[in-house]
């Protein structure tokens, strides 16, 4: 560490102070953002002598127990805190559910402009639903952004590159996503480690997500292929769908069937009804949107959802399929698979793809317990909200 005198040191102390709003470390007097055992001393003799309060030398004393924070995001990036997140801008929308659950939801101070389209927020989420918008991680308002002074930005790995672009440098942006299975735990401990909430994380991790997510995919993992149907999976416009790329095809594998489009080498994008007929899916799975109005926790009327798996069972190209001809085909709500109702939306996927496997399987337990036991809400599931249509056994 860089020598000082003792004048020197108290004058860099109170500087250090005075620029903590401005993204400056508490306590770190040479400039490197990290509290020292050395610096750490010299405020242990400011507070003796009256220079400092006793509560900034507990937020110092913290600092330097506990940072800096280091992970590796969804785009490799080496990301590093280095004092407490106090202020939050959770531009992707899963990541908000995330700092919400593990009890940091008033540190978020602004949110995408499509967040309240979502009635899962607007249910379980309020306060957060209620922050104000700074325009969205593609559109960014920077001036709102700016006003809104966060200490860290956490979007999708499309975009944190394009704001840091435009953003000071004591502003920092993660990229997490927190809606692929494959990296939904890794990510979403990563940014609890980053809130210091690895307790509350794992509790969720513990006895909620891995327990129902290894509940289905201890059940399936020893079928063969031949006792998977094969499962084409629609998004929200005919014939869009999810290939090799996309979480879609792991989600079905651990609910115990074969995406027909899992060799292709695509997330999302059109194919078309004669390759849908060619691979004769024996189950299809249509998302209704987030936004409704088919399905939903503010929907209590099934006929949209009719109507919509009408649409797809009348499809003349489709007569000859499998699953239009048995009847498998369903409407499942798009938001229920992702974030932190994974378990929720892979337990209807497991009874729609294996019903005799999953007959005991109550998807509308699961979801009790995620909005009673993490959420806080008050909420009646057995009367309220339609979230796959038909309607299954036991849901």
């Amino acid at each position: 560490m860089k020598k000082y005198g003792k004048t020197a040191l108290i004058i860099l102390f109170i500087l250090s102070l005075s620029a903590h709003a401005l993204g400056a470390v508490p306590g770190d007097l040479n400039g490197d953002s990290v509290v020292s055992k050395e610096e750490l001393s010299t405020a242990q003799d400011q507070a003796k002598n009256g220079k400092i309060t006793a509560g900034q030398l507990d937020e110092i004393t913290h600092i330097s127990e506990n940072y800096p924070r280091t992970i590796v995001d969804a785009n490799n990036r080496t990301v590093t805190i280095y004092k407490p997140v106090m202020r939050i801008i959770a531009f992707g929308g899963y990541d908000a559910e995330i700092i919400y659950l593990v009890g940091d939801g008033d540190k978020i101070v602004a949110v995408p402009d499509w967040f309240k389209d979502n009635d899962f927020r607007r249910l379980c989420l309020p306060s957060v639903v209620a922050k104000p918008a700074a325009g969205t991680p593609s559109e960014p308002d920077f001036e709102k952004i700016l006003k809104f002074n966060p200490d860290m930005i956490v979007c999708w790995h499309y975009y944190p590159e394009k704001l840091e672009e435009k953003l000071p440098t004591n502003i920092t942006v993660v990229a997490l996503d927190l809606f692929d299975p494959r990296t939904y735990l890794e990510e979403a401990k990563k940014l609890a480690y980053l809130l210091e909430r690895d307790d509350e994380i794992n509790d969720y991790i513990t006895n909620y997500y891995s327990r129902y997510m290894n509940l289905i995919g201890d059940r399936t993992k020893s079928l063969s292929e031949k006792e998977r149907p094969l499962v084409y999976w629609e998004r929200t416009k005919p014939y869009e769908s999810f290939g090799s790329k996309s979480y879609i095809t792991p989600l079905i594998e651990t609910c115990g069937g074969r995406n027909i489009f899992a060799e292709d080498n695509f997330d999302i994008d059109m194919t078309d009804a004669e390759s849908v007929v060619k691979k004769n899916p024996d189950v299809i799975i249509r998302y209704a949107a987030s936004k409704g109005p088919e399905t939903g926790y503010s929907i209590d009327d099934s006929a949209a959802a009719k109507e919509l798996r009408e649409s797809v069972m009348n499809r003349t190209e489709l007569a000859s399929v499998n699953a239009v001809k048995n009847d498998r085909v369903y409407i499942l709500n798009m938001n229920l698979p992702l974030g932190i109702q994974g378990p929720v939306g892979a337990a209807y996927a497991a009874k729609i793809i294996q019903p005799d496997l999953f007959k005991d399987l109550d998807p509308r337990a699961i979801n009790e317990d995620l909005l009673t036991k993490y959420l806080k809400v008050d909420y009646d599931l057995e009367h309220h909200g339609v979230f796959v249509y038909p309607p299954l056994n036991a849901a």
